[in-house]
């Protein structure tokens, strides 16, 4: 820079130019540098999420196994554990509900990208606006498929938006938006566990501290959790916070479950019998394949090893305590295997006696639906094929009976299946067992079937539910979904309706568009509990062409 007390020469006041263009490329490095950080941590904790999810999964599945074996001993902490997974699922939704009808707000659609078994990029658009609805649910898909990468830097990095839709950009947070909304969610959470957890509610580890104050170090004053966590914050803050509150429910949730199972399995009598255990690869072998299977013993000293004995053969443990047996299968049938173990106890050797079976079978196409067992006309219906032992690019299957076109998707061995009409379709399959000679590896025979119709729902509650006002005034989305049918197909449109409540003395309301109306919202709130909500007159068009008219009925608690 030139002295202060002479005038700066052209060179100079270059110079300074691109200082000062240099310090502001390096302020946006840094911002890049600081979004790449939340989409790193976004997408690690999502992991963590998916994970825990696993967890979850494999605890209620040990839950119930105890359950099916004594419910008479279970039963109680079983219910207790079905309650407090409800209850975690209802809330799970409610922020993912929250993320999702933002993102619709901020975004018309999203690219999200994938990659195939060989590595290849593939992009598709997941649109979250169809005219005035939001498409809550496709926002939803794309967040958990894309996570923050969904985003662009922009909208990372925008708190305007966020604040006003989940905080509101007055001092005091509006009771309205979300922010507030999450808090007496979260609250009610708690004391819902509590209360079925009972007296030993205090034995578990509940987090969700949503009501202590934080330090702010920005504005130098403790701030409430929802101005804190809500107000002028990023948007990509914002999601990972959701992200995080996912993953504090669950571990609640999982650490209460976990609580319960021990209740129950602290009275069981330790181990006082040694059982064998064999673990077969498969029990259904091709022919030309190899049988095998992992034989193990139960309560078994990682620290000693055993000895097994199959037809005058001796295999001697690993260090994971398995001994893995294989055996070449050419003929067909039902096959056997016994032997012996034998384990040292003490200064002696026991032996145990243990058999199996296994069925060697001809080599025959495998088709699987990937969603359902059946298929249905007028959409795509996903289906994997193959045939054991051979490769997917040598497995060629054709469409021998029926209204129907079968396309490659994606992955080697899915297909879209997609029929025009009821009735039967018959798919053969021909494959290159020896990668030159082409065989017929059998005729798979379908049914094809029109899709259900759809059933209404507001936010999460069915047609036909008792429910608190909240409930419905919380998510105040008219939803036409495909009840428990797993396939993806596009939203559902709900574009009018008529409301009323049942003894109101009033005029039925004509709403447009997918969304209860503040009349309507304040006509619920005012309703008396045992009165009803009729929405009627809902007439959609599923994905087959279809169309259907729908009514649904709520009771008030």
């Amino acid at each position: 820079m030139g002295a202060t007390n002479c005038p700066e020469t052209p060179r100079q006041k270059m110079i300074g130019m691109m200082y000062l263009v240099y310090t502001a490329m390096l302020a946006m490095n840094v911002a890049a540098e600081v979004l790449n950080g939340f989409v790193t941590v976004g997408e690690a904790m999502q992991k963590s999420n998916e994970n825990l999810e696993v967890k979850l999964v494999d605890s209620y599945d040990n839950f119930q196994f105890a359950y099916e074996n004594n419910k008479e001993k279970v039963q109680e902490k079983w219910d207790k554990a079905k309650e407090i997974q409800k209850l975690s699922n209802a809330v799970v939704d409610s922020i993912e509900f929250y993320r999702a009808e933002f993102l619709c707000q901020i975004k018309e659609s999203a690219d999200v990208v994938n990659y195939d078994t060989a590595g290849n990029e593939y992009k598709r658009t997941i649109m979250f606006r169809s005219g005035t609805d939001l498409l809550i649910d496709s926002a939803r898909a794309a967040y958990s498929e894309g996570g923050l990468s969904i985003l662009t830097d922009p909208e990372k990095s925008d708190f305007n938006n966020s604040t006003a839709y989940f905080y509101g950009h007055e001092d005091e947070p509006d009771p309205n938006k979300y922010a507030i909304r999450l808090k007496n969610v979260i609250n009610a959470y708690k004391e819902d566990v509590k209360r079925v957890l009972g007296q030993d509610a205090e034995k578990v580890k509940i987090g969700l501290d949503v009501d202590s104050k934080k330090w702010n170090a920005h504005s130098k004053k403790l701030e409430p959790w929802e101005q804190y966590m809500f107000y002028d914050v990023i948007c990509a803050a914002d999601m990972v916070t959701l992200t995080r509150l996912v993953a504090e429910v669950r571990n609640t949730e999982f650490d209460a479950v976990q609580f319960l199972y021990k209740a129950v399995k602290s009275n069981d009598f330790s181990f006082d019998k040694v059982t064998v255990i064999t673990r077969p690869k498969s029990g259904y072998v091709i022919q030309g394949g190899r049988y095998e299977t992992s034989i193990a013993v139960g309560a078994y000293d990682s620290k000693a090893h055993f000895e097994v004995e199959i037809g005058g053969q001796k295999f001697t443990s690993d260090d994971s305590g398995m001994v893995k047996y294989s055996v070449n299968c050419g003929a067909t049938g039902n096959k056997t295997i016994a032997g012996k173990i034998y384990v040292k106890k003490d200064n002696n050797v026991e032996s145990y006696e243990f058999h199996d079976s296994y069925f060697v079978a001809e080599p025959v196409a495998v088709v699987s639906l990937t969603k359902m067992n059946v298929v249905y006309a007028g959409i795509d219906n996903p289906v994997s094929i193959g045939v054991p032992g051979v490769a997917s690019k040598d497995v060629t299957p054709q469409v021998v009976e029926g209204a129907a076109t079968l396309t490659p998707a994606g992955a080697a061995g899915d297909y879209i299946i997609k029929a025009q009409k009821p009735g039967k379709l018959k798919i053969q399959i021909n494959a290159k067992t020896d990668g030159k000679t082409t065989k017929s590896m059998g005729v798979k025979e379908f049914r094809v079937k029109r899709i259900p119709a759809p059933i209404l729902k507001v936010g999460n509650n069915s047609t036909g539910a008792s429910v608190q006002k909240a409930e419905l005034t919380a998510q105040p989305i008219i939803r036409a979904v495909m009840q428990d049918f797993d396939f993806q197909i596009p939203a559902i449109k709900v574009t009018s309706f008529t409301f009323n409540v049942q003894g109101s003395g009033q005029m039925d309301i004509q709403g447009t568009g997918n969304r209860l109306t503040p009349d309507m919202i304040a006509r619920i709130n005012n309703a008396r509990r045992g009165q009803k909500v009729y929405i009627t007159d809902v007439t959609v068009q599923t994905p087959d062409g279809l169309k259907h008219t729908l009514d649904a009925t709520f009771r008030l608690k």
